[in-house]
């Protein structure tokens, strides 16, 4: 392949503004107004964002169905959170993602182009293998040695995941470690070997900067397409500790991390907290 490896060092991901042992769990059913009391309980926006920086943030757009179907990342948060990048001085906010179907037809019927375009956001799909999307890296991990990885989250500033709660066929549930899975232009990979192995190395390769969790809903039967019987939780869960996220994500579907082989194996691999005693929940 004409892809360039990534130039070494990657943009290395400095320790956490936040508390890593701390989650803000938000509750309530306003977009924006969860964003706000969630990024202000968590210490600002400010601490991470600082002014002329790039953010590139990574929901889960990855199928083409309306946000009533509860399979993708809420549009309106995603929206609500690139104005919050922008505001705390952000030069650029993009948005990512790899979708495992049509490209084009997701950004249409999710309604995520139109509400990140009009926050001033921009959004792209990746879905060319080229050095415009994807540079080459070394992961170093069992199952996946190397990988084309995207070149907006190697490079920028500011890495934040924003994954959906929701059923998977595959893997049970998918939450944030899994929706790194979008990163890569090669997903077959991790099926054709180890998929649980698979996703925990890539989490260990690169943690974002925060994770947001949307579990305002979520489809709980019939994933990872939908349409299926829809949960409300109506939280928004957010923190440094991606594991944390995780753990704290498969509380809400009733099952314990260690029901969840790829939260084990991230464990392993030092990504995060597993342990649900040692991580504290701030509710607001």
């Amino acid at each position: 392949t004409d892809i360039p490896v990534a130039e070494k060092p990657v943009k290395a991901v400095t320790a956490p503004a936040y508390d890593s042992k701390k989650l803000i769990v938000a509750e309530g059913t306003d977009p924006a107004a969860l964003m706000s009391q969630g990024l202000a309980a968590l210490g600002g926006l400010e601490q991470m964002v600082k002014p002329g920086s790039v953010v590139v943030i990574k929901p889960n757009f990855s199928v083409p169905q309306a946000p009533e179907v509860a399979a993708t990342t809420k549009p309106a948060l995603v929206a609500a959170l690139v104005k919050q990048c922008l505001a705390a001085g952000a030069k650029e906010a993009k948005v990512i993602d790899h979708p495992f179907t049509n490209g084009a037809l997701c950004l249409q019927r999710t309604g995520i182009k139109k509400e990140v375009e009009a926050a001033g956001g921009r959004i792209f799909v990746l879905d060319k293998a080229n050095d415009t999307y994807y540079r080459q890296v070394n992961l170093g991990g069992k199952v996946i040695t190397t990988a084309l990885y995207s070149r907006d989250v190697l490079e920028a500033d500011v890495f934040i995941n924003f994954p959906v709660l929701k059923h998977h066929n595959t893997t049970q549930i998918t939450m944030g470690l899994k929706n790194l899975m979008g990163l890569i232009w090669d997903r077959g990979i991790f099926h054709r070997t180890d998929l649980l192995q698979g996703i925990a190395e890539l989490a260990a390769f690169r943690k974002p900067h925060l994770t947001i969790l949307d579990a305002t809903r979520g489809i709980v039967e019939n994933g990872p397409m939908g349409p299926g019987k829809i949960k409300e939780w109506n939280q928004l869960v957010m923190g440094a500790d991606p594991l944390a996220v995780d753990v704290y994500g498969a509380t809400l579907f009733g099952l314990p991390p260690s029901a969840l082989g790829y939260l084990t194996a991230a464990a392993q691999l030092g990504v995060g907290e597993f342990d649900p005693n040692k991580i504290s929940v701030v509710r607001v």
